[in-house]
């Protein structure tokens, strides 16, 4: 179920210098939504910015509807310093698959930048309806003052953090600390779920991956409709007769990384 629906901005909070959570009221008939889901924004009434804009929930409760807003653009900029009492046209949940539950088994979640939404939202969903078991996070960013720690760590069983410039945690990138935490036998074994940039999940795919039972990783992309009409966020995928494309926003966004056609996604 899916739909057009308006609502309202009740809070906003800057968490670092590029991020903001964006707390709308929830609309009267917005549907349930599930872990790798997503909604797509009409931020203004004019031509400027023209496209909607995809953000993943972070969180959806009975009265409230939580998005992390990452400043990158002009529509992301005008959506985190909105004033309260904002209206905006959302549409949603969007997406054609979903995270499957991890029944209890022992998952970690790796996320980069603003893919650290939809590893929340998941990791809520699942505490509440008391699927979740043993949840690590591995969270990377550049550096500590991009680090959103506090806003998750009551989340997890365990939270990792990873900075690029060594400012916070491990000194590196999510992969390479997920990669180190399998080797010393800290994580492994169950379900590796993840979201961030196309580069860091082909990473994790190829060198840490094979130490879990499956590999899910929710698709970032630009989309233009949000509903697979324009075909503008395809992903190669690999079936039995070759490589067809899918649309990331209608098909997925969640997809099972071992199904992806990586090397053909590199042309």
């Amino acid at each position: 179920m899916k739909g057009l629906f308006t609502s309202r901005i009740i809070r906003t909070e800057r968490l670092s210098p590029s991020s903001h959570l964006v707390v709308f009221e929830r609309p009267r008939g917005f549907p349930d939504a599930a872990p790798g889901q997503f909604v797509s924004l009409r931020i203004t009434s004019t031509i400027a910015p023209l496209l909607r804009r995809p953000f993943s929930i972070m969180d959806l409760t009975e009265t409230e509807l939580h998005l992390l807003v990452k400043v990158i653009g002009k529509g992301s900029e005008i959506l985190a310093h909105a004033p309260c009492g904002t209206e905006m046209d959302i549409a949603g949940p969007l997406g054609g698959t979903i995270f499957p539950s991890p029944d209890k088994k022992d998952s970690v979640f790796v996320a980069g930048g603003t893919g650290l939404a939809p590893m929340i939202f998941a990791a809520r969903t699942w505490k509440r309806n008391g699927s979740l078991g043993r949840a690590d996070l591995v969270y990377g960013a550049g550096c500590e003052d991009e680090l959103l720690v506090s806003l998750c760590e009551d989340d997890f069983t365990a939270v990792h953090s990873a900075t690029i410039d060594g400012s916070c945690g491990f000194e590196g990138d999510a992969v390479t600390l997920l990669e180190k935490l399998v080797e010393d036998g800290e994580a492994g074994g169950g379900i590796l779920y993840s979201c961030g940039p196309e580069g860091m999940v082909r990473a994790m795919e190829r060198k840490a991956a094979a130490g879990f039972e499956r590999h899910l990783t929710s698709l970032e992309s630009v989309m233009a409709c949000g509903v697979g009409a324009c075909r503008g966020c395809t992903v190669p995928v690999k079936t039995e007769s070759g490589s067809i494309l899918r649309a990331i926003c209608s098909d997925g966004t969640v997809f099972d990384a071992s199904d992806i056609d990586w090397e053909r996604w590199e042309e």
